[in-house]
């Protein structure tokens, strides 16, 4: 992990309203850059209001933990006009509309009630992006810290601003090994930790009945070699706790799409999404209702690259699943031409629905050093902005 990584990992809690860094969900997605070799292994609980974070060079994964404040990357300018082949800036008038125009049905990103209160952020979501994930309120550690005490604050505002700004949500995250409480990793006995796990998801899914398209059911449940992680529900369940988790979900909202999200499915090679579209095969053969796979996108330096990203999502289309979307998408310094290699990967995948990037600005993004969106710190769109409006507007 990067020593700036680790250093956000180790900064003061923000509350809610402040600005987060946000950690993708994959708190297991690899994080590599020149600066890598300050790796250190901060997989220590994140038990607090967190956010998403890609995966770690290593296997240890780092937790998705709430950032300090961007206020002042993020007060510097109001976003720049686009370029000259884009629709003029607007609601519904930037890259979500020209997604939308290809038969996608999103291009989105991640927010929450802090981050959405940086005024040019804001403005930016308002005009290029039609779907918002939650960067850390829907997580377990902030919905039930203590058992069967929830708190919706963070999320309510969340679905409350899709629904005013006609946003699309992606739940995220309703089982995940990080950011999870003490008391739910304390469990031992099976049939408590199915009554714990069936109550949390029944209790959050069935609040947002209906107004939450998809949900990340299950978040980074694999090894890299393509075998389930070592973590309190497999220790407990074994894998059984993949239906227990979907088949709660499905009862509580027939109508939202449920999925498995995971990071390193980048490549059709790769052991871990060869592992994964295994099990995913057998689980829906099995009746598990399991909708979709979502990759989470997370490019560059040691991680994957886009090169086999179509060829990726292709073996997942015939895992029996009916869609797939990359849903935590950055790349370490923003290169154009591989943004334009998802995009375009993703538009010749009649079953990827849409592209979430985990942040809107480098000002905001968990690796700000790495630049890795496609707007800047002053919030202006970048060169990988352009020649993806360009791509779109063809």
């Amino acid at each position: 992990m990067k020593a700036s990584t680790i250093a956000y990992l180790l900064a003061p809690l923000g509350a809610m309203a402040s600005p987060c860094k946000h950690r993708p969900s994959s708190s297991t997605a690899v994080v590599s850059s020149a600066s890598a070799s300050a790796s250190a292994s901060a997989s220590a609980s994140a038990t607090a209001i967190a956010t998403s974070a890609p995966t770690l060079p290593t296997a240890v994964p780092t937790p998705e933990v709430p950032a300090t404040s961007a206020t002042s990357a993020a007060s510097s300018a109001a976003p720049s006009a686009t370029p000259s082949k884009a629709p003029a800036p607007g609601p519904g008038a930037g890259i979500d509309a020209l997604f939308k125009a290809k038969g996608k049905q999103y291009f989105g990103t991640s927010a929450d009630q802090g981050s959405l209160s940086v005024k040019p952020l804001e403005a930016l979501v308002e005009s290029d992006f039609g779907q918002v994930t939650p960067e850390n309120s829907m997580k377990w550690d902030a919905i039930e810290p203590r058992q069967d005490s929830f708190s919706f604050q963070g999320s309510d505002a969340l679905v409350s601003y899709a629904k005013e700004h006609n946003k699309i949500v992606r739940g995220h995250t309703l089982l995940w090994y990080q950011q999870l409480p003490q008391w739910v990793k304390q469990i031992t006995d099976k049939a408590e930790l199915t009554k714990v796990i069936q109550n949390h998801i029944t209790k959050v899914v069935g609040r947002y009945k209906g107004q939450i398209k998809a949900w990340d059911v299950v978040n980074e449940i694999f090894n890299e070699d393509g075998t389930l992680r070592d973590m309190v529900f497999t220790q407990v369940l074994g894998e059984d706790f993949v239906r227990i988790a979907f088949e709660a979900a499905r009862a509580a909202d027939p109508g939202a799409k449920l999925y498995i999200n995971e990071y390193h499915l980048e490549s059709k090679s790769g052991t871990k999404v060869t592992g994964l579209n295994n099990y995913v095969k057998k689980w829906i053969a099995a009746g598990i209702p399991i909708d979709g796979v979502g990759l989470q996108g997370h490019l560059g330096g040691s991680n994957p690259t886009a090169a086999e990203m179509k060829d990726g999502m292709e073996l997942l289309s015939k895992s029996g699943v009916t869609e797939l979307a990359i849903t935590e998408l950055d790349i370490l310094n923003a290169p154009a031409d591989e943004y334009v290699k998802v995009f375009e990967a993703c538009l010749a995948i009649e079953m990827c629905v849409g592209i979430t990037t985990w942040g809107v600005s480098d000002a905001n993004s968990w690796l700000p050093k790495d630049n890795p969106l496609l707007f800047d710190h002053q919030y202006k769109p970048k060169d990988a902005y352009k020649a993806v409006v360009e791509l779109l507007s063809k």
